[in-house]
């Protein structure tokens, strides 16, 4: 496959692990779920730092920076519209021109940018799994700073 000057580079990060991607804008949020999916178990990885990677690449939740500039300050989860015809996992792509519904769920509508940081986390299921969406479980992203001096 050869780059496309138009895909987007986008990383990925989880605790240390940082995973590179490149991406058309277009690209919908579920196939960017699949695609990261892919290439962690590409890589023959089964946890990041305790966490086990799932099966299914829809229990992948998405973060967003707080501030772009500033990746510190934390992070918002990426809200994605639900598809009314079902989830896109179980459907199989189509050949040709994205449908118009779908690029309202595409990585541009999401106000990704090229280059940016998405923190990536794995939902757990649980039986109550209307109060998990109540209370956010954070997320595990280590950002290295330039700052750290060893004491003296």
């Amino acid at each position: 496959m050869s780059p496309d000057p138009l895909s987007w580079t986008l990383r990925f990060k989880k605790h240390k692990t940082t995973v590179l991607l490149m991406l058309p804008a277009q690209e919908s949020i579920q196939s960017t779920k699949e695609k990261l999916h892919s290439a962690l178990k590409a890589r023959g990885l089964t946890q990041i730092n305790g966490d086990p990677i799932p099966e299914n690449p829809s229990e992948i939740e998405f973060g967003t920076p707080v501030d772009r500039n500033e990746l510190e300050k934390g992070w918002v989860r990426l809200d994605v519209p639900t598809d009314k015809n079902g989830d896109s996992a179980t459907k199989k792509p189509s050949a040709g021109r994205p449908k118009k519904s779908s690029l309202t769920d595409s990585l541009q509508a999401a106000d990704i940018r090229d280059g940016q940081a998405i923190a990536f986390r794995f939902r757990k299921t649980t039986d109550g799994d209307e109060d998990a969406e109540l209370e956010d479980s954070g997320w595990d992203v280590l950002v290295p700073s330039l700052d750290d001096e060893e004491p003296e």
